[in-house]
């Protein structure tokens, strides 16, 4: 076996996790190249076998997997490969990567040929970062405007520690009112409800993926207590964070028995 791919849920362990991460360090050891699909990158990491690599992460995973994996080096690529550790953000990049190999295999015209029969019309390699859908417009992350792309990328990194609009008016070089302004325009949200909304994203990637306590959850994207970060995500998503929990753990086994919510 030259390669082998986890895909998974992000919540998903091997029913034997001892013998399971053990033969996959085996296979590793043995020269298997060892990758992962989109949820399938939480598995993997938790077998030991990302120590040390950058790994693609899906954007809707980042803050579960960072909660989980502080040591771990993330990317948004849409695929990395770092030595023998190949890992892709989602479904549609695991047939980009499968192209790539083709072309190592094959070459070009080989890879052209398949894209085609499959009507793939863009190929993306190591190095294309991820577009992230934004709200009510027919755009991504990497079509808006510099002023609000930057003031995005500055929430994105201020989840935990929440920066005023003032702030990231400054840094991107704008007044305030006129990045407002043209947010609006752009996402068709203000600034404001734009970084709850991502803030409410996070949250609920550790409701979901993680066994964090609520006010853990709640110190994790910027609040003091979890009240009201429980008011944001109620209205956010129409349900509360445990009731969330409680509906996903109804899915969830361990050894035929419910995994209890937190």
């Amino acid at each position: 076996m030259d390669f082998l791919f986890l895909l998974s849920s992000p919540q998903s362990r091997f029913v034997d996790k001892k013998a399971s991460d053990g033969h996959l360090r085996r296979l590793a050891r043995h020269g298997v190249h060892m990758g992962s699909i989109s949820g399938g990158v939480f598995p993997l990491a938790r077998s030991g076998l990302l120590s040390g690599y950058k790994c693609s992460v899906h954007w809707c995973y980042e803050a579960a997997f960072a909660a989980e994996f502080p040591d771990h080096v993330m990317t948004d690529d849409v695929i990395n490969i770092d030595r023998g550790r190949l890992t892709v953000s989602g479904s549609a990049a695991a047939f980009d990567l499968m192209l790539h190999l083709i072309e190592e295999r094959l070459g070009e015209e080989v890879t052209t040929e398949v894209a085609c029969w499959f009507q793939h019309p863009l190929v993306r390699g190591a190095g294309v970062r991820q577009k992230i859908p934004t709200v009510g417009k027919q755009s991504t992350s990497d079509m808006l405007p510099p002023a609000v792309a930057q003031a995005v990328e500055i929430f994105a990194e201020h989840i935990q520690d929440p920066v005023g609009l003032d702030d990231v008016a400054q840094a991107v070089g704008v007044s305030t009112r006129q990045l407002e302004r043209v947010f609006k325009q752009t996402t068709g949200q203000s600034p404001s409800h734009y970084y709850r909304a991502l803030r409410m994203k996070a949250a609920r990637q550790l409701v979901l993926y993680s066994r964090d306590t609520m006010s853990e959850i709640a110190n994790a994207v910027g609040y003091v207590s979890a009240a009201p970060m429980t008011r944001h995500y109620r209205d956010a998503f129409g349900i509360s964070p445990r009731e969330d929990r409680k509906t996903i753990n109804m899915f969830r086994v361990e050894n035929n028995v419910s995994i209890p919510s937190t």
